[in-house]
């Protein structure tokens, strides 16, 4: 639930990020570029937060809890953005390693607190 409510936090900086590597796919239509941001950025900022949350400090059914609560904005970018289905796969890749070395990191500097949590 919380990285629902995160992702419309960090929405514009993902669209910003998306629009760097893909300056024609937020304009030129009807809808005003705030709104664009939101419904490009969302679906990534919750690509990433989803992966890195869960796994940096999910416990071991981790890999189901991130396929479940991903299904949304994978079916998003699927069914809306076909072309560019290479850029939240990258991005979820990028927050897999963050989440991993988190999650090495913290059972280091806090095992008691890791061990806790998962």
């Amino acid at each position: 639930m919380t990285s629902y409510v995160l992702s419309y936090i960090v929405a514009p900086y993902f669209a910003y990020i998306y629009a760097m590597f893909s300056s024609d796919s937020l304009g030129g239509t009807f809808i005003t570029p705030a709104a664009a941001e939101i419904i490009v950025g969302v679906p990534l900022g919750l690509i990433a937060l989803l992966i890195f949350l869960l796994t940096g400090f999910g416990g071991n059914d981790r890999w189901w809890w991130i396929g479940v609560a991903v299904i949304p904005a994978v079916l998003f970018e699927i069914l809306f953005d076909p072309f560019h289905i290479y850029f939240p796969i990258i991005l979820g890749l990028i927050a897999w390693g963050l989440g991993y070395v988190a999650n090495k990191t913290l059972w280091k500097l806090a095992p008691g607190i890791m061990a806790k949590i998962s």
